[in-house]
C-alpha cells in the first residue's frame, strides 16, 4: 500500500483530500506548508488540559478522602471511575471522528471534560463526586485516539514520529502545571473550588480552539463510494486485525500488554503517591512534590525516545522498567527533606519514560488506513488497566498498608519483564502502511 499523499487547495476545492491506495479519502485542510504545525500546537494545548485534569485529580484525592471520609478503596474507585469512562469512550470517539470530523470531536470532548470538572464544586457527597468524575472521563476519552490520529495524519511518515513525541511531551507539561496549581488552590479555596477554577481554564481553551478552527469544522475522514465488491471486502475486513488498523498483530499485542501493565502501574502509583507524600510533608507541599514527579515524567517521555535508533526499543524498555521497579521498592522508605525532592523527579522519569518508547514501537504496527481505530484500541486497553489498578491498589492498601501498594506494583512489573525480550527492534515506519 502506498503512503497517503496530501494535495494542496485549489480555488475549486475548499478542503484537501488525502487519498490512500484503498480508495479511502481523508479530508484534511492544508492551506500552507505550516498548517500541520498549527494542528500540532493546538492538539498540544488540548493535551495539556486533558492530562492536566487527570493528574490533578491525584493531588486532590487525599483532600477529597478526608472531606468525604473515604477508604483507600473508595478513593481508588474515584480514579477507576475516571479511567473507566475514558476507556469506554475511546473506541467510539475514534469511529465518530471518522464520520463527524476530528476537529469537532476534539472540541466537544474537551468542553465536556471541562464542564464536568467545573461541576465538582457541587459534589458534597461520595455518589455525586463519583458521577461527576465518571462524566469527566467520558469527555477525557476523546483526546488520545483522535488527537494522536489527527497529528499523525497531517504529517508525512518521516515527520510523524517527532510530532507525536512532541504531542506526548505536552501532555506531561499539563501534568506538571495543573497539579502545581491544584496544590496551591486546594489549600486556599478547597478541592471543589479548585476543580471549578481548573475546569474554567479548560473550557476557555476549548472554546478558543473551536473558534480558531471554525472554518475547518466540517473536515472529516470520509470514505468514497466503493464498488459492491469493495463494500463486501470492507465488511469482512472489520472482523480482521486489518479492519482495526493492525498491520502486525503479534507485535501490536506485545506492545499492548506492556502498555497495559505500564499504564496500570503508573495509575496506581500516582493515585496513592499523594497520600504517601501527605504523611511526610505539610499539605501545602504535596502539589509541588507531585509536580516534580510529573516534571521528571515529562522529561522521561521526551528523552527516552531519543536513543532508540542507537540502543533499540528492547534495551530502553528493559532499562526504564527495571529502574521503575527499583523505584517502587525504594519509594516507601525514602525520607522527607532534600532526599525525596531529588528522588521523585528521577522516579517520575522512569515511571513515564517507557510510555513514549512503547508509543514509538506501536506506531509501525498500525495501518494508516484505519489508524485512529488502532490507536483507540491500544489506548483503550491501556486505560482499562489504568481504570482497574487504582481500585485494586486501594484494596491492597486497606488490607495491608499504604506502603504495600508500591511493593505490589513493583512485583507485578518484575514478573512481566520477560515479555520485553519478544519485541522486535528492527521495526520501520514504512511497515505500518503494508
Amino acid at each position: 500500500m502506498k503512503i497517503p499523499t496530501i494535495f494542496r487547495r485549489t480555488p475549486q476545492a475548499k478542503k484537501e483530500t488525502i487519498i490512500s491506495a484503498s480508495n479511502h479519502s481523508v479530508n484534511v485542510p492544508e492551506s500552507n506548508p505550516t498548517k500541520p504545525k498549527k494542528y500540532l500546537w493546538w492538539c498540544s494545548v488540548l493535551h495539556i488540559i486533558n492530562d492536566g485534569y487527570i493528574s490533578s485529580l491525584s493531588i486532590l484525592l487525599p483532600f477529597i478522602a478526608v472531606d468525604l471520609n473515604l477508604t483507600y478503596a473508595q478513593s481508588g474507585f474515584l480514579k477507576t471511575a475516571s479511567h473507566g469512562a475514558i476507556s469506554a469512550t475511546q473506541i467510539p470517539a475514534g469511529i465518530f471522528a471518522e464520520r463527524i470530523g476530528d476537529i469537532l470531536i476534539l472540541g466537544i470532548g474537551t468542553t465536556w471534560f471541562s464542564l464536568s470538572y467545573i461541576g465538582l464544586i457541587l459534589a458534597f457527597s461520595y455518589p455525586l463526586a463519583l458521577i461527576l468524575i465518571f462524566s469527566s472521563g467520558v469527555g477525557g476519552g476523546v483526546y488520545h485516539p483522535v488527537g494522536t490520529a489527527l497529528v499523525s495524519n497531517v504529517y508525512p511518515p518521516e515527520k510523524a514520529g517527532p510530532a507525536i513525541s512532541t504531542l506526548n511531551f505536552f501532555g506531561d507539561v499539563g501534568k506538571v502545571l495543573f497539579p502545581a496549581l491544584a496544590g496551591i488552590l486546594v489549600i486556599r479555596i478547597g478541592w471543589g473550588a479548585s476543580c471549578a477554577v481548573l475546569g474554567t481554564i479548560g473550557l476557555a481553551a476549548s472554546i478558543l480552539y473551536i473558534f480558531f478552527f471554525r472554518s475547518d469544522i466540517g473536515t472529516k475522514r470520509k470514505p468514497t463510494t466503493p464498488k459492491v465488491e469493495e463494500q463486501k471486502d470492507r465488511r469482512a475486513k472489520w472482523r480482521t486485525f486489518q479492519g482495526w488498523g493492525i498491520a502486525q498483530p503479534t507485535q501490536f499485542t506485545l506492545y499492548s500488554i506492556l502498555g497495559l501493565l505500564d499504564n496500570g502501574i503508573r495509575a496506581a502509583v500516582t493515585t496513592f503517591l499523594a497520600f504517601l507524600i501527605k504523611i511526610r510533608v505539610e499539605a501545602g507541599a504535596v502539589g509541588g512534590l507531585m509536580s516534580l514527579t510529573f516534571f521528571g515524567g515529562a522529561l522521561g517521555k521526551l528523552l527516552c525516545g531519543l536513543p532508540i535508533q542507537k540502543l533499540g526499543i528492547k534495551k530502553i524498555i528493559l532499562m526504564t522498567e527495571l529502574l521503575m521497579i527499583l523505584g517502587c521498592f525504594a519509594l516507601p522508605s525514602v525520607p522527607s527533606g532534600w532526599i525525596i525532592v531529588l528522588f521523585l523527579p528521577l522516579f517520575g522519569f522512569m515511571l513515564n519514560g517507557t510510555s513514549s518508547v512503547i508509543y514509538v514501537g506501536t506506531a509501525p504496527t498500525l495501518n494508516a488506513e484505519f489508524r485512529s481505530r488502532g490507536y483507540a484500541l491500544h489506548y483503550t486497553l491501556s486505560f482499562i488497566a489504568s481504570a482497574t489498578a487504582p481500585y485494586l491498589a486501594g484494596f491492597v492498601g486497606d488490607t495491608y498498608s499504604l506502603k504495600a501498594i508500591f511493593y505490589a506494583n513493583g512485583a507485578v512489573m518484575l514478573f512481566a519483564l520477560p515479555l520485553v525480550m519478544f519485541l522486535k527492534d528492527s521495526v520501520h515506519s514504512g511497515e505500518a502502511s503494508h
